[in-house]
């Protein structure tokens, strides 16, 4: 195995390129085990072991004893030989990888107990043995870049993440020479801990069987999440290089039955559109859509009016009657495929923001896929919506067009109530920007049990304490209060601080959705008392869309505000609790929350010791 240093600027040897970088870093996906090698070396130059050597503790305190990067046969265990598509053998041992880059040693046995630690770690603030629970959330913090429509999942941090219904799965493929292998573990949701690791030695023929293997073992969990008869036995390979059939692959075979994660469907309509029989996206079948966590994008086409039941939530927060995605959208725009009933001629576009204000989207834009010169044409240029409105408009484009195939964009994210097409048969339609004069219905705030205490229900609180006891000193039941919150639009920021634990979405704080640059709000807390801080705990519980994206934190001491916490990202924390250790504690009266852009807080907890 050439030095690792060696792959980095090519080595005519083995025939390898050198790394380049074909993209800016984090901007698009791309296949390849090139970020690992960098990664790889960057590691050992830093610290100046080897992988092994590195690696080596962090794998035997979860008890992994069949896993190691070592890369040569031990007692006990040694590598098998793979298979070619031919039929040859392949003595692996004379064809080695880069350590992170498929040149990991395992047995199945401790990648499935490997990803046990993993769940555990992802719900527990404690971590599993060598993984942390901050590690655990960072990893299956999923972004998309491309790779959805490669492969059908996410990329996380090292791994991919798919969805099976209400299941959160992580998944990963292998694919060396005479190789290849697949697990999937449910991470998150009603199948959590059930998955599998298949390892094989053969290439095409093996993807097949692993397949065929994978299938069989959902069928016997009885998993959910998952469209049976969605799963095929076959998928064309010819046109794919032999690294690419692995995703493709799987993704033919087994992932394309797995259905979405989606909220709750609409079940208690609104008085029926009068304009409905008009409509030309009346029904219209979704195709795809980049995001739909807070509200299906089917609910645009609906031929009722909007609802909204102020008390009713569900799994992915406030069940809204539109199709609504989830904040802090960073690639700018959310998008929506969709295909009208018959192609139409559309001449005037109808857009409802209603029962959304402050969490609107903030700009549209439609356009139809032209199929003789294979290009999206616009039909409506980028539009400007208010909230809690109505905008109906003359579209942009050619009216003599025929479109079956349709894009709608949301910038850069948010909530729309319905989407209306029609052609000149609507021949009194009116332009116009109306915003609707019907209050929306409040919620019954803070729909969360209250706290109050007096002077002497906080002392006794304190003479229960013992010394060297950890307390949270901005809860109210020890005497800390709320001086100033920036924005409470959908909930109040009192509930931050209650010695309870949450209830709902609006058992905390939650701020409206921000459009600008640089944009912040904020929590001032009193604490009960001057104390040295040692820890701060975020409380995201029912916030598992419109968490925020990072926060920081300021304490006031002696006077002066000090930085406690420089930004910290905590959108992958989201639906769980997030713990910042002050490195050098300091005694501080009062503190700053700060929230980036926007979002949601269920607890705020500071601890100091007694």
């Amino acid at each position: 195995m050439p030095p690792i240093s060696h792959f980095l600027t090519g080595n005519d040897k083995y025939g390898y390129a050198p790394v380049e970088v074909i993209n800016p870093p984090g901007t698009i996906f791309q296949y390849s085990g090139a970020g690992f090698i960098v990664l790889e070396h960057l590691i050992e130059a830093h610290s100046g072991k080897s992988i092994k050597d590195l690696t080596s503790e962090f794998l035997q305190k979860m008890n992994l004893t069949h896993f190691t990067f070592e890369q040569k046969n031990k007692d006990g265990f040694h590598y098998v030989d793979g298979i070619k598509e031919n039929g040859k053998k392949l003595d692996c041992t004379r064809k080695m990888f880069p350590a992170f880059a498929a040149g990991a040693m395992s047995n199945a046995l401790d990648v499935t107990s490997f990803l046990q630690h993993l769940t555990k770690a992802y719900f527990d603030l404690s971590g599993s043995t060598s993984i942390s629970h901050d590690v655990a959330r960072l990893m299956l913090f999923g972004k998309d870049l491309g790779v959805m429509k490669f492969m059908g999942a996410l990329m996380g941090q090292g791994i991919f993440i798919a969805e099976a219904g209400d299941n959160k799965l992580v998944i990963h493929q292998g694919a060396n020479d005479g190789f290849r292998a697949l697990f999937v573990h449910c991470v998150h949701g009603p199948d959590r801990g059930l998955g599998f690791t298949i390892l094989s030695n053969g290439e095409l023929n093996a993807v097949s069987a692993i397949s065929e293997c994978a299938q069989e073992i959902f069928r016997a969990f009885n998993f959910s999440g998952i469209d049976y008869s969605k799963f095929q036995n076959q998928f064309k390979s010819d046109s794919l290089k032999q690294e690419e059939i692995v995703n493709i692959g799987y993704k033919s075979l087994v992932f394309s039955a797995f259905e979405p994660m989606l909220p709750e469907k609409i079940i208690d309509v609104g008085p029926r559109d009068p304009h409905c029989e008009l409509n030309l996206a009346l029904h219209a079948e979704v195709i795809e859509a980049t995001n739909q966590k807070f509200a299906r994008a089917e609910n645009l086409f609906s031929e009722y009016l909007p609802v909204f039941d102020p008390n009713l939530f569900g799994k992915q927060g406030k069940i809204m009657d539109s199709w609504e995605t989830v904040r802090h959208n960073k690639q700018g725009v959310d998008t929506l495929v969709f295909k009208l009933k018959k192609p139409s001629n559309i001449k005037y576009v109808s857009i409802s923001t209603k029962f959304h204000f402050g969490n609107q989207a903030e700009y549209t834009r439609l356009e139809g896929w032209n199929e003789t010169k294979k290009e999206w044409v616009e039909i409506l240029s980028k539009t400007k919506l208010d909230g809690h409105a109505l905008k109906n408009i003359k579209a942009d484009g050619d009216s003599v067009n025929v479109y079956s195939l349709l894009r709608f964009s949301n910038f850069p994210d948010g909530g729309i109530s319905r989407l209306s097409l029609y052609n000149d048969s609507f021949s009194n339609f009116e332009v116009k920007n109306e915003i609707f004069t019907d209050e929306i219905p409040k919620t019954l705030k803070p729909l969360a049990a209250p706290y109050s205490a007096d002077k002497n229900e906080i002392e006794k609180n304190w003479s229960r304490l013992k010394k060297g006891e950890e307390v949270d000193v901005a809860s109210l039941a020890f005497g800390g209060k709320l001086i100033r919150a920036s924005n409470e639009h959908y909930g109040p920021a009192i509930q931050t601080i209650s010695p309870f634990a949450p209830m709902n979405m609006f058992d905390g704080l939650e701020s409206a959705r921000s459009r600008k640059a640089g944009h912040f709000e904020e929590a001032h807390i009193a604490l009960a008392k001057a104390s040295l801080v040692h820890k701060v705990q975020l409380d995201f519980k029912y916030f598992v869309n419109n968490n925020p994206y990072e926060v920081s934190l300021v304490g006031l001491s002696k006077g002066e505000w000090k930085s406690l916490a420089e930004k910290v990202l905590v959108k992958p924390f989201a639906g769980s609790k997030k713990e910042i250790l002050i490195d050098t504690p300091i005694e501080i009266e009062e503190v700053k929350l700060l929230v980036y852009p926007d979002g949601g807080v269920n607890r705020l907890r500071v601890y100091s010791f007694v």
